[in-house]
């Protein structure tokens, strides 16, 4: 028996000791991609700013050019009124 216990004994150490690297690199890994991810997180939220702004431009933009275009079917409904001009 202690021949088998001699053989499995370092192997079981071995595996052991595997394990442990692979703890203390999964832990190092998952400090850098936390890190990673709260980077990619920030610059999301800058992008979500930006893109909320400039589609509030957008929008005031396509609001500004309805009126513009409103006031000018306006004025040429009054150029072309018998007599339209005021």
């Amino acid at each position: 028996m202690s021949e088998v216990t001699d053989i499995v004994v370092p192997i079981l150490q071995r595996i052991q000791a595997d394990l442990g690297e692979v703890k203390r690199d999964l832990s190092d890994t998952k400090v850098v991609l936390g890190a990673k991810i709260d980077a990619v997180t920030a610059r999301m939220e800058e992008f979500e700013d930006y893109f909320t702004y400039t589609m509030g431009l957008t929008q005031q933009n396509k609001v500004d050019i309805h009126r513009v275009r409103t006031e000018i079917a306006a004025i040429k409904a009054q150029l072309n009124e018998p007599g339209g001009q005021r």
